[in-house]
């Protein structure tokens, strides 16, 4: 993945963790170096989600609080079904035993015509022997992320990564090196201090 990707995909952790926390869930990063870690040594492989996120769900009947808890893996991916379509089997085999209940968020600035840059899958609603395909994040019920909260945040993906793809290419562009002005007593200048001779 080359570095631009690379920092979408921090950005893109960013953008997903600020939507879980308006949508009120609690958040904590789950990676090697979390201690929440021990927590899940037990697992085959050695894959850890990025967020571990929970939030209040009511009390049982002795009045104790009850939680809902998921855990959360964040990927940007430019175009998510071809990831999906090129690298879908190989994710559901690595991960999908040890992590049935993943949430895989995908966030995307090349989201198909009327979908959103937040794309959810669910990796326990996979079928094996199907495509695997993704719904917008608000569209997860289960999960209680409404649409308006996504909207604001899809307003700031489109920004950011724009002025990040005007960025990269601005450094990409070839510069044309220095041009040598003729020799004026004895003293050779780059054009650019040219001003210098006019003194």
């Amino acid at each position: 993945m080359d570095h631009l990707s690379t920092l979408k995909g921090r950005i893109g952790e960013a953008f997903v963790e600020t939507v879980l926390r308006q949508a009120f869930y609690k958040v904590s990063r789950l990676g090697r170096e979390s201690q929440l870690q021990h927590m899940f040594k037990n697992r085959k492989s050695e894959f850890l989600p990025d967020f571990l996120v929970w939030k209040g769900v009511g009390t049982s009947s002795e009045g104790a609080p009850l939680h809902r808890m998921l855990c959360v893996e964040v990927k940007y991916r430019a175009n998510v079904q071809e990831y999906l379509r090129q690298f879908g089997a190989e994710l559901l085999s690595n991960i999908g035993e040890d992590w049935p209940e993943l949430y895989v968020i995908f966030v995307t600035d090349h989201p198909d015509e009327g979908r959103s840059c937040f794309q959810l899958l669910h990796l326990e609603d996979s079928d094996a022997n199907a495509p695997l395909s993704t719904i917008d994040l608000h569209e997860a019920r289960a999960l209680g992320i409404g649409k308006d909260i996504l909207e604001r945040q899809t307003e700031l993906v489109t920004q950011v990564f724009s002025l990040l793809r005007l960025s990269s290419a601005e450094k990409e562009r070839p510069r044309k090196p220095p041009v040598k002005l003729p020799v004026v007593s004895g003293v050779s200048e780059d054009i650019g201090h040219s001003e210098e001779l006019r003194a």
